[in-house]
């Protein structure tokens, strides 16, 4: 198919995963079986870095949602911590995909984990700035502003806060980014009827989805009672991508502070009172663009995307 956009995925996907006792977040599992399946996508790599689970678990579930689809796309391990706070970070098998894709061809980059990845290679090769179209991040805030789920909260900026300094060296390097992140997708839920849409397909890939979510939606109504299901962050990132004219979006600057939190109520996410925060508005500093929400009667349509393709 002409006009595929050509795509990398970097990524921490954790379905299916138990960590520290609970089952980890799905959205970026969704995020790859949409893209895999995309006629409008060239998914050209997958690199995977720590987040919602260890490296090696978020690993295993990418490989094995490509093995799923029945797809060949070359998966590759990457950071398994934040990045060091100075210096040189080691090149990885991440690293040298990165490197080896975008030699070959420019390509967007869907970034749905922490940035290490990303952060590796512009230490590394700040040469191939130039070859990233995009970098559409799972992050960012308007300026002051915490994250509430309902009442509970406040919640982390988590892949912004898991590697700041890679986010930095993103941010600095002159690579567009968008910032597609938790204003944009907080107010959307799946529950278990998409779920349950997703399993009709009947396919090995939209069987193991719909499985591998169950368990994590059950957690989150749990920790999220207010909510109506959990969040597709990370589907957000590729619909903008496909089809940004369903969402609202704005130029603005950037900075990175420290924030005294005021930690209220039934925090999830055990968060250190004192976090970074990567704040945007047009009143700053810096480039990027910022996606404040889903454009009216949008937001059916991106649900309904996800579902039809995630098969």
């Amino acid at each position: 198919m002409s006009g595929r956009v050509p795509l990398i995925i970097d990524t921490d996907p954790a379905l299916g995963v138990i960590h520290e006792g609970r089952p980890r977040d799905v959205d970026d599992a969704f995020a790859i079986a949409e893209a895999l399946r995309a006629e409008d996508l060239d998914l050209r790599a997958i690199t995977v870095t720590f987040g919602n689970a260890p490296l090696e678990s978020a690993l295993r579930v990418a490989r094995e949602l490509v093995e799923l689809a029945g797809a060949d796309v070359p998966v590759a391990p990457g950071t398994a911590a934040a990045i060091p706070e100075s210096g040189l970070p080691e090149a990885t098998a991440a690293t040298r995909l990165l490197e080896s894709t975008l030699e070959q061809a420019p390509a967007r980059i869907a970034a749905l984990g922490p940035l290490g990845n990303l952060g590796t290679l512009l230490l590394h090769r700040p040469d191939l700035a130039g070859r990233i179209e995009e970098v559409v991040i799972v992050g960012g805030r308007t300026l002051g502003r915490p994250f509430y789920l309902g009442e509970t909260g406040p919640v982390r900026d988590f892949n912004f806060e898991n590697d700041v300094r890679a986010a930095r060296v993103l941010l600095e390097s002159g690579v567009p980014v968008t910032c597609a992140g938790f204003e944009l997708s907080s107010p959307l839920a799946m529950g278990a009827s998409h779920l349950d849409a997703i399993a009709a397909h009947g396919t090995p890939l939209a069987r193991r989805l719909a499985e591998g979510a169950r368990p994590w939606l059950a957690h989150w109504l749990a920790q999220f009672p207010d909510d109506a299901g959990f969040h597709p962050w990370d589907s957000a990132a590729i619909c903008w991508i496909r089809q940004p004219g369903l969402i609202h979006s704005e130029q603005r600057g950037w900075r990175i502070r420290e924030v005294e939190s005021d930690l209220r109520r039934g925090n999830p996410d055990a968060s250190p009172r004192r976090v970074p925060w990567l704040e945007t508005s047009t009143d700053l500093e810096g480039t990027l663009r910022f996606c404040t929400g889903f454009r009216e009667q949008a937001e059916s349509t991106f649900l309904d995307a996800v579902v039809e393709d995630c098969r």
